[in-house]
């Protein structure tokens, strides 16, 4: 099954029986998100890809993110956490990371989620970054490492 919809109705159909859903990214107009789960023939083909990538990852040459909806199914705050990841993936779009991703890309793009995230009012997806902020980066975050991303998104 594939769902369209809009921002207000995705958070409804994040449930065990859906097998993909499908919306256009608020952070990036020309961005499609999709989140596919276990049940949709679309997983088996990218699940490498999580295993590599992460949550999410977007498909080099077009205008597309991939999200795990695995690892939504069941956890309370499953639409904060995932508004955070298509923000850090959003961000590695805006900040033109295109290649093999360094530990530094992946700095800069929970820095730049965390922007993206600030500026439409979602704060329980910020509280999750900072939550995790430390082990993933191995540093505490610091609002001073946001100016040098604030100048390139």
């Amino acid at each position: 099954m594939r769902l369209i919809i809009t921002e207000s109705q995705y958070k409804k159909l994040i449930k065990e029986d859906d097998s993909q859903v499908e919306y256009t990214s608020e952070f990036l107009d020309e961005v499609t998100v999709v989140v596919v789960f276990e049940n949709d023939p679309l997983y088996n083909q990218v699940e490498g890809f999580f295993e590599e990538y992460g949550f999410g990852f977007m498909v080099p040459g077009k205008n597309l993110i991939i999200i795990d909806g695995q690892i939504l199914e069941g956890q309370p705050d499953a639409t904060s956490i995932l508004k955070f990841i298509e923000a850090h993936e959003i961000t590695h779009v805006l900040l033109g990371h295109d290649g093999p991703r360094d530990e530094k890309d992946e700095l800069e793009a929970d820095l730049g989620a965390y922007l993206l995230l600030q500026n439409k009012g979602y704060y329980e997806p910020i509280r999750i970054l900072l939550d995790h902020f430390q082990e993933r980066h191995g540093v505490e975050f610091d609002e001073s490492m946001l100016d040098d991303i604030k100048d390139r998104m």
